[in-house]
C-alpha cells in the first residue's frame, strides 16, 4: 500500500504580492497531484494548512477543485486536517475544506474514530493552539492503534524545532506510542526520525519556499513530498523532490558594488524561471537611491528582490557605528511586556499570544481565564 504525504501547500498565498508566486503555489499542488497518480498511491494524506487563508480567494477554491477531482477519478482519496491558516479565528464559521467535503472531494481525518483504508487506520487532530496544548496531550495520550499499520496526522509546533515558547505545543515524547507513521505539518522544511521501533516520524514540509528561512533546507534536502510504502508492516520512506522556483539568499558587498552586482547576474543568467534573490548588505552604509538606482540592473534577470539584512556599518572619526538589527516582533513585544510592564515570563507568552489570536473570540477568553487566574 502507497501513501503520498504532503502538507503546508497554502494554496492562495501570494508571496511579496506577486502574481507569478501565486501561480507557483498552484503549479507545486498540480505536480504533486500528478506524482499521486503517476505512482498509482492509494492515498494522498494532507497534514494541515491546505489553504493559506481560512477564507481563500475563488482561484484557490478552483485550484483546489481542478486538481482534487484529478485525483478523484483516478480513485485516490484525499485524506486531510485543517492546519492554523486553514482554521477560521471566529467561532460560528467553517474551514474552507468544507466546501470540498459538499462535493466529496476530501475527507477529514479525526482521533474519535479512524478513517480504515484497508487494514490501514488514519487518525488526525486538526490544529490546537498552543495555549490548549495541555487539552493537545490528553488526546495525543488517548490515542490507542490497534498495530503499527497506521498512520497519525498532526499539524503542531515541535519544541525540538521550534524552541521558543510560544511557538510549539508538543515534545516528540508527547506522541503516543504504537503508531506506524506520524505524519507531520506545519514546519516547512523537510525532516524525519525513524524510532528504535521502525516508526517513523516525517515532516513533509512545504512544496514550495514560503520564508527566506527556508532557503537552507531547500538546498540540504529539496521540497516535495513523501511516499510512504506500507507493504510491510512497518512503513518505508521515500523522498519525492519536485520542481520550483528558486530562491537565493545573496551577499553584496557595497565597497564594490557594480562587480557584486554583476557576479549576481552571472550566477542566475541560465535559470529556467526568473529567481527570487534576497540580499544581505555587507561594508560601508551606502545611501538608499545610490543602492537602489544600481540594484534595477537586477530586473532583468529576477522575478524580485529585496533587503533581507542591512549589516552594513559607517565610520565616523575612526569610529565604526553598525547598524542595529532587527530582533523579530515577537522579541520586541516580550521584552516591553517583562521589562517595562513588569509580567513574568508566561504571562508575557500568554499575552502574545492573545495578541496573535485576536480575532478568535474563544482562544481570547481561553487566555485571559488563564491570565485572571478563573481558569
Amino acid at each position: 500500500m502507497l501513501i503520498l504525504h504532503i502538507s503546508d501547500t497554502h494554496l492562495g498565498k501570494r508571496q511579496y504580492s506577486l502574481a507569478e508566486r501565486e501561480k507557483d503555489i498552484y503549479n507545486t499542488f498540480s505536480q504533486l497531484i500528478d506524482i499521486a497518480i503517476k505512482e498509482h498511491v492509494d492515498a494522498v494524506i494532507h497534514s494541515g494548512d491546505l489553504f493559506d487563508v481560512s477564507n481563500p480567494s475563488t482561484n484557490a477554491i478552483v485550484e483546489a477543485v481542478r486538481n482534487l477531482k484529478r485525483l478523484k477519478e483516478a480513485g485516490i482519496p484525499f485524506l486531510s486536517i485543517p492546519g492554523d491558516h486553514d482554521r477560521p479565528k471566529r467561532s460560528g464559521f467553517l474551514v474552507p475544506h468544507s466546501i470540498l467535503l459538499e462535493m466529496d472531494l476530501i475527507k477529514m481525518m479525526t482521533y474519535e474514530k479512524p478513517y480504515t483504508l484497508g487494514n490501514l487506520e488514519i487518525y488526525g487532530i486538526p490544529h490546537i493552539p498552543t495555549i490548549s496544548k495541555t487539552a493537545l496531550k490528553e488526546i495525543l495520550s488517548s490515542l490507542k492503534p490497534t498495530s503499527h499499520r497506521s498512520i497519525l496526522l498532526l499539524h503542531q509546533g515541535v519544541k525540538q524545532m521550534l524552541p521558543y515558547e510560544s511557538s510549539w505545543q508538543l515534545e516528540l515524547g508527547d506522541l503516543p506510542k504504537g503508531f506506524g507513521y506520524y505524519a507531520l505539518g506545519h514546519i516547512h522544511t523537510r525532516w524525519k526520525l525513524i524510532q528504535e521501533d521502525g516508526s517513523i516520524i516525517a515532516i513533509a514540509g512545504s512544496p514550495d519556499i514560503m520564508r527566506e528561512e527556508e532557503i537552507e533546507g531547500y538546498e540540504n534536502f529539496g521540497k516535495g513530498a513523501y511516499l510512504v510504502d506500507f507493504s510491510k508492516e512497518l512503513p518505508n520512506l521515500q523522498q519525492i523532490n519536485i520542481k520550483i522556483r528558486k530562491q537565493k539568499v545573496v551577499v553584496i558587498n557595497t565597497k564594490d558594488l557594480k562587480n557584486e552586482i554583476e557576479k549576481i547576474k552571472n550566477e542566475i543568467k541560465n535559470e529556467n524561471e526568473k529567481p527570487i534573490i534576497h540580499i544581505i548588505l555587507r561594508g560601508e552604509t551606502i545611501r538608499k537611491d545610490l543602492l537602489n538606482r544600481e540594484l534595477l540592473v537586477l530586473n532583468d534577470n529576477v522575478l524580485y528582490y529585496r533587503i533581507y539584512k542591512d549589516e552594513t556599518s559607517q565610520s565616523i572619526n575612526n569610529i565604526t557605528y553598525t547598524l542595529p538589527q532587527e530582533k523579530g516582533l515577537d522579541k520586541i513585544i516580550l521584552e516591553y511586556l517583562t521589562k517595562y510592564e513588569k509580567f513574568n515570563e508566561d504571562e508575557a507568552n500568554l499575552i502574545l499570544q492573545m495578541i496573535k489570536n485576536v480575532d478568535s473570540e474563544e482562544t481570547v477568553i481561553e487566555i485571559l481565564k488563564k491570565i485572571s487566574g478563573v481558569d
